[in-house]
């Protein structure tokens, strides 16, 4: 596999055989979006890097957020002044990077009352200054006629108020997948479905890792100058390989979110609602669905796919008849999610309390851990970590003097227009067109060049981001289209299972399939789909 080339699927053994060949600055481990941006940051810098995934790209904690870069305003009260100001500053960066993975969008925080009204703003004026926040992105206050009509849906006898400013919306494995990719165009490799199964070391210092093939069930050695653990909920079972104890301990918080269709929850506007316990609930439409979350809950074990309870539901549900003043019920869910947040142990403290701050670790063995974080700091945590991984190798780290543009992130104009523009190349509903930009950005015409025609009738996935996925972004599964690619499992699922089919049927014929591969990777994706909603009481 040539770097700068993509990720092309059916060159994987030939980037393998690459990998057991060079001797790399830095070996990566964790492909979720701190690992991401640690390969680009070093691949931009001059290093030869490579990145290995256990599982998929974005499969763990990356693909199963909130989906917004924000500075996390309810941080100030908790006296985290630092976290957000990286935090706010850094939203600009990621859009600057992106504009289709950061999106600007405003958020409504509903006030019960005046006085609650005044402490938003006092929080959100702090935040505004905090982040150099732009004129025209200041916050503004709304009530009566003009709340109405900004939210039609909000229960003014209950929030006669609201405060609203800027926060941005993303998709957190297109970004993790556009950070990939930008780090391969700048001379690095990556590759998924390998696990790091033991740390490979010479005179007691780590100089590579010992990996196994998912796939083939083959096992080698990856050497290089420096490791970095960017495992996120699994640095401790990473750490553990190296023999040496942690600094400190981590803790995982279960954060979970619904999807409902639009016509059951119509809001227009992204929302900021309380729980009874006093934690965020987001409520952000998005296509023919909104999704609601997230929760914050204490959980035992790192795991891929953590299941999402009952009372889960229901207790994200509870805010929903308060402010809107609709009653969901458990029938109304097309699908769910769950993520573990990997968090710094502090004693004391709940899930909720624990700041998000991240840390860079060093070990005697010369592992570099980096633990903690949100996914608003991926950027400067990546620069953190590769910065602790030049000193260790005796490369000089540089500051960027420009910031090139992610993968579809070389926009100049508005989201909107890029739509417009597309449809007229190819003809296509707007709501399509729409979809297309906010998933690959100036890269939709390469995409749809690939194959321009939907799935299923009227549909919103085109054949050509199936090939898209195969030929440049390592998509080795059906899980890894329908879920993280495409994100047809989260954002139009009342077509997921109508997609598997269609779906397996194209990477069959591309990655070479044998009829029984095809009938595993269906039935995998059928059971996960059906988990997605079999809620555990």
């Amino acid at each position: 596999m040539v770097s700068g080339m993509g990720l092309d699927s059916s060159l994987r053994e030939q980037l393998l055989k690459e990998a057991q060949a060079e001797q790399f600055d830095l070996i990566v481990i964790g492909g979720g979006i701190t690992g991401a941006g640690i390969l680009r940051e070093a691949s931009l810098r001059g290093l030869s890097a490579i990145l290995v995934e256990a599982e998929d790209f974005a499969s763990g904690t990356s693909s199963k957020s909130t989906k917004l870069i924000h500075g996390g305003l309810r941080y100030l009260a908790m006296g985290h002044i630092h976290v957000v100001r990286e935090a706010a500053r850094e939203r600009k960066r990621v859009h600057e990077l992106a504009p289709h993975l950061a999106e600007p969008r405003w958020l409504m925080l509903p006030a019960a009352n005046r006085f609650e009204l005044t402490k938003y703003v006092v929080g959100v004026t702090a935040y505004e200054k905090l982040g150099q926040v732009a004129k025209q992105d200041k916050h503004f206050n709304l009530s009566g006629a003009e709340l109405e009509k900004f939210e039609p849906l909000l229960d003014q006898n209950n929030f006669p108020h609201a405060c609203v400013y800027r926060e941005y919306l993303t998709d957190d494995a297109r970004l993790v997948m556009a950070n990939v990719r930008a780090g391969i165009q700048a001379g690095g490799k990556a590759v998924n479905k390998l696990r790091v199964t033991g740390m490979y070391k010479e005179q007691n210092r780590v100089r590579g890792v010992e990996v196994t093939c998912q796939l083939s069930g083959e096992s080698f050695v990856i050497k290089g100058r420096g490791v970095i653990n960017a495992a996120g909920p699994w640095v401790e079972q990473i750490c553990s390989l190296d023999g040496l104890p942690m600094p400190k301990s981590m803790v995982l918080s279960k954060g979970i979110h619904v999807v409902v269709p639009a016509d059951k929850l119509p809001v227009k506007q992204m929302t900021f609602s309380v729980s009874l316990d006093d934690r965020p609930v987001f409520i952000v439409p998005r296509g023919n669905t909104a999704y609601l979350g997230t929760t914050d809950t204490l959980h035992k074990d790192a795991e891929v796919w953590p299941e999402v309870t009952a009372a889960e539901v229901e207790y994200l549900f509870e805010p929903i008849k308060r402010y809107y003043g609709i009653q969901l019920d458990r029938q109304d869910c097309l699908t769910s999610w769950a993520g573990l947040r990997p968090l710094i142990f502090e004693t004391g403290k709940s899930t909720k309390e624990i700041s998000r701050k991240d840390e860079v670790w060093l070990s005697e063995s010369g592992l570099v851990t980096i633990a903690g974080g949100k996914l608003t700091g991926y950027r400067k945590m990546a620069e953190d970590a590769v910065r602790k991984a030049c000193e260790l190798i005796g490369f000089k780290f540089e500051t960027l003097d420009l910031d090139e543009p992610l993968p579809g992130g070389d926009i100049s104009t508005s989201l909107r227009q890029c739509a417009l523009d597309l449809t007229q190349s190819f003809p296509m509903e707007d709501k399509q067109s729409e979809r297309m930009i906010q998933l690959y950005g100036a890269e939709s015409r390469e995409v749809l060049s690939k194959g321009k025609e939907s799935l299923l009738p009227n549909g919103s996935v085109f054949d050509g981001e199936v090939a898209w996925a195969i030929e440049e972004e390592g998509a080795q599964s059906l899980e890894d289209v329908l879920y993280r690619r495409t994100r047809a499992a989260l954002y139009s699922p009342v077509e997921s299972l109508e997609l598997v089919d269609p779906i397996a049927e194209i990477m069959a014929v591309r990655l070479g399939w044998n009829p029984e591969r095809k009938e595993r990777e269906v039935a995998k994706v059928n059971q996960l789909l059906a988990a997605d909603l079999d809620f555990r009481s």
